[in-house]
């Protein structure tokens, strides 16, 4: 009687084949960890999360550009003339984007860079017209939804 042994069937491995895990170089994995960080970073605006932040942003800048207190409006830099002459559109676009399912990413983005930036903004900037402001948010309503 021939007993058969568990690892008969097992092929013996070629030459030059590699058994076990493999292992990346440290440049490979550095790379790879930042680009899942740059994803998760440019994904963090279009979630229904971020979209709520950027919404009540939206919200709070348009209340803060009717404040009528002097010293409030000073320590402020937002430019309150600009930001109340768009107010009726920052409230349109913060309803939008919170009904929006599945926003354009990068209208998303120019929105967070509109309320963030502080140098490049026309809503913090007096040097840029007044028609860039109009343009932005026109471009992003295009791009959120109907």
């Amino acid at each position: 009687m021939t007993t058969h042994h568990p690892k008969a069937d097992r092929a013996e491995p070629s030459v030059g084949t590699v058994i076990g895990p493999t292992f990346e170089s440290g440049r490979g994995i550095i790379q790879r960890y930042r680009d899942r960080a740059a994803a998760r970073k440019s994904a963090r605006p279009v979630s229904a999360r971020g979209r709520r932040v950027i919404a009540r942003w939206l919200r709070r800048t348009a209340k803060v550009a009717c404040d009528q207190h002097p010293m409030r409006r000073r320590q402020n830099v937002l430019l309150h003339d600009r930001a109340a002459a768009a107010r009726p559109e920052l409230l349109e676009i913060a309803a939008m984007l919170e009904r929006a399912h599945d926003p354009d990413p990068a209208c998303v983005a120019q929105l967070h860079e509109l309320l963030a930036n502080g140098c490049d903004s026309p809503l913090y900037n007096s040097d840029i017209h007044i028609s860039e402001l109009r343009a932005t948010l026109c471009a992003v309503r295009a791009g959120i939804g109907p």
